[in-house]
């Protein structure tokens, strides 16, 4: 009897350890998808940006924009004010499959079209 309790001990052991093996460990988040744009006279310097990222992907849109009073990324109603000269961030997990326009008002121009793919 005492040799049977052993082995269960034994193989109760085991089969943890090999369970502890299996288990896939924790990784780091993944890095966002940054896409920076600088904003002169109401344009983006080097045109639209047309960033494309997987549902799921963290994005981070940074922009400088020598003036404007508003940053709108259509689709998901984010909105973030517009200090000039300054660094402005919008950073959001991209949950909604289409393609979404990143905007400036005041002047209205258009600075990203965003693909985010299923």
């Amino acid at each position: 009897m005492r040799r049977v309790i052993q082995g269960v001990v034994v193989a109760s052991v085991a089969l943890v350890g090999t369970i502890i093996l299996v288990v896939p460990q924790a990784t780091a988040a993944a890095k966002p998808t940054i896409v920076k744009i600088t904003v002169v006279k109401g344009r983006p310097v080097g045109g639209i940006k047309r960033p494309t990222v997987t549902k799921g992907t963290t994005v981070r849109f940074v922009i400088v924009a020598d003036r404007g009073e508003e940053l709108h990324l259509h689709g998901y109603d984010l909105e973030r004010v517009v200090r000039p000269g300054k660094p402005t961030v919008m950073q959001f997990v991209a949950r909604i499959p289409g393609r979404f326009e990143l905007e400036l008002h005041e002047p209205d121009a258009l600075l990203s079209r965003l693909t985010v793919k299923p």
